[in-house]
């Protein structure tokens, strides 16, 4: 078998209903750059869904010890995931987009082969590749508010209070923004402004990251500080979508997140899933510095005259609410306290696990392909 049919079948293995390797130029090269033909021939059939190493072996007819050394490797590379729950330890492949996108760019100092990658993976990600997910329900990450800037007496829903969220967990890990990673690796790209080691990972995915040398291992004290540091840059804290047991909040920026440059770039409808709280306005304290403006990542505020404006510019910000979504980003830095977050008169609840998120959206995308029938 030469080295061409070995990735076809890899993709082929790789591929679903749902989602798939796209036809592109940039697909070949970014798989050559990142994975060896051995590589690819060894990730074929392995596992999608979590396995023992002795299940494994069962399926690649391999001697345990001989295999380990094998996926220890591929999990220090970002293909391969490993789970501990006290004395079990399970494997499973990344997915496409974890492995591509994710994984390889988690640690401080990342591999050459995820140095090649990085252009071929902007490239193929804005060539068709994650067009698939226009038809995603729920995006995979929800906007947490930044704590303070909510209306002082509302009451948080569990899963939106970040500062409680932070509280649940028993282990806490820092890796880089994989997002401004690969696209800081890419000339055709200016690097990002922003802090770089602001992706958070708590619990079971904190430790197959520490232990994996794709980041380190941090205190809850750390934690909140990474937070506050993300708010005062700009940046929009980002949580899984799901309520049981979210293992990661993000720290995101417009121009290089994976869901903001969908939104903003490929014109998708939605960026992060909206928290339940919205951008309020006091327009006789606005003083129209128009920082609001500047901080604001879905162009939700604009400076217009208002009748009730008090500065010499007659101005004051008013929110497009259909475009807000409840980050704090504005408000976090608003010295004349001029705008607030309220409670939406309709408020909603992200999916209950993981599983139902995925298959939420592989329902919609089937849906979107006229594979499944509209309930």
């Amino acid at each position: 078998m030469n080295d061409q049919e070995i990735y076809q079948r890899f993709m082929a293995y790789m591929n679903n209903p749902v989602w798939e390797f796209t036809e592109s130029e940039h697909l070949m090269p970014m798989l050559t750059s990142f994975i060896s033909p051995e590589e690819a021939a060894f990730l074929t059939g392995f596992p999608h869904s979590s396995r023992t190493l002795e299940q494994i072996a069962d399926i690649k007819n391999m001697d345990p010890d001989e295999l380990l050394p094998t996926i220890k490797a591929h999990c220090r590379k970002g293909t391969v995931y490993e789970g501990k729950r006290g004395d079990s330890v399970r494997y499973r492949l990344w997915t496409a987009v974890e492995m591509f996108t994710r994984a390889a760019f988690w640690p401080s100092d990342v591999e050459e082969e995820a140095k090649l990658m990085a252009p071929h993976v902007n490239k193929y990600y804005m060539d068709g590749w994650y067009e698939q997910k226009r038809a995603f329900t729920h995006p995979e990450l929800r906007t947490i508010p930044i704590s303070e800037t909510v209306e002082s007496g509302t009451g948080f829903m569990p899963f939106e209070d970040i500062l409680k969220v932070v509280e649940n967990y028993e282990y806490y890990t820092v890796s880089k923004c994989p997002c401004r990673a690969h696209h800081n690796l890419d000339p055709d790209y200016k690097p990002s402004p922003f802090p770089m080691e602001v992706c958070l990972h708590f619990n079971e995915l904190g430790h197959y990251i520490v232990d994996n040398n794709l980041g380190r291992e941090i205190t809850k004290e750390e934690t909140l500080e990474i937070l506050k540091k993300s708010a005062d840059a700009g940046l929009v804290h980002g949580i899984n979508n799901w309520e049981e047991s979210p293992d990661t909040i993000c720290n995101c920026d417009l121009e290089y997140c994976t869901y903001f440059k969908p939104y903003h770039q490929m014109g998708f409808d939605k960026a992060h899933e909206p928290s339940n709280y919205q951008v309020s306005t006091m327009p006789e304290l606005c003083k129209a510095c128009g920082l609001c403006v500047r901080r604001c990542p879905m162009d939700a505020l604009q400076l217009k005259f208002s009748t009730q404006a008090t500065n010499k510019f007659r101005k004051a910000v008013v929110v497009q609410e259909e475009n807000c979504i409840g980050c704090g980003v504005c408000v976090h830095k608003c010295k004349a306290k001029a705008i607030i977050l309220k409670q939406r008169e309709t408020t909603t609840r992200p999916p209950k696990t993981v599983k139902d998120m995925v298959n939420l959206n592989a329902m919609a995308v089937l849906t979107a392909k006229g594979l499944m029938e509209k309930n």
